[in-house]
């Protein structure tokens, strides 16, 4: 019998090429325009501070998640998307297309929404789709928490693989987020220019949201055993 297959995701990969599209553009309108975008649509703590305080007009703000698909570079962007390909096939077979949209959106939207929390008068944008893929890892480690997944972690020069449960994975990867978020917060100007709390609210939001999105979700088969192993899993 052969495995059971998702059908094709098709709202990941549609995120996946529109956050390339956005790249490429960037890259091939120059740095100045780069500068320039990611200056007007990026995610601004200090302006929407300003717009809640009436300072500036809320048309400032732009259209409020165009920072989700502005990155600094390809190294930023070919992460971001390897993750959400990733984890972003399943839970969209288990949520539907609008689902999968709608966690992405809300978890960029919350992760935007913590980051300017934890620093309201940071005037650095916030750009890429972490905080969205975020809630895209939440949502995958509540419906899937026992799938297998296979890490792969150097020990100087020699590589150690091992599998965990895919909540194990989220457990630490979310512990990290916020032993990083802590540490910026108690050293500022040591965080490296990452959005730790983008990071944390985003996840928090996908752990949240699931159930929600579950109850308007299309009926599926319940998924084999053998596809529950995890994306990234060795066959046995």
């Amino acid at each position: 019998m052969k495995p059971f297959k998702p059908p094709s995701p098709m709202a990941t990969n549609g995120l996946i090429l529109l956050c390339v599209a956005v790249q490429g553009a960037l890259l091939i309108g120059g740095r100045g325009f780069d500068a320039a975008v990611i200056a007007r649509y990026g995610l601004v703590p200090a302006r929407i501070s300003a717009v809640l305080a009436g300072v500036e007009p809320a048309g400032s703000l732009g259209i409020g998640i165009t920072h989700m698909f502005l990155h600094s570079g390809l190294l930023h962007l070919g992460l971001n998307m390897l993750f959400l390909a990733w984890v972003g096939r399943y839970v969209e077979w288990v949520t539907g297309k609008a689902g999968l949209l709608a966690l992405f959106v809300a978890g960029g939207l919350i992760g935007g929404a913590a980051q300017w929390f934890a620093d309201p008068a940071s005037m650095a944008p916030v750009i890429g789709a972490s905080g969205a893929i975020a809630g895209v890892i939440g949502a995958y480690a509540v419906r899937f928490p026992t799938a297998r997944i296979t890490l792969l972690v150097p020990i100087i020069i020699i590589p150690l693989i091992f599998r965990v449960p895919a909540v194990v994975f989220a457990a630490v990867w979310f512990g990290i987020q916020l032993l990083q978020g802590a540490w910026e917060k108690l050293s500022p100007g040591m965080g490296g220019g990452i959005a730790w709390w983008a990071h944390i609210g985003g996840f928090v939001a996908g752990l949240a949201l699931l159930p929600v999105f579950l109850l308007f979700a299309p009926a599926q088969p319940p998924p084999r055993p053998e596809w529950r192993r995890g994306p990234w899993d060795l066959p046995d």
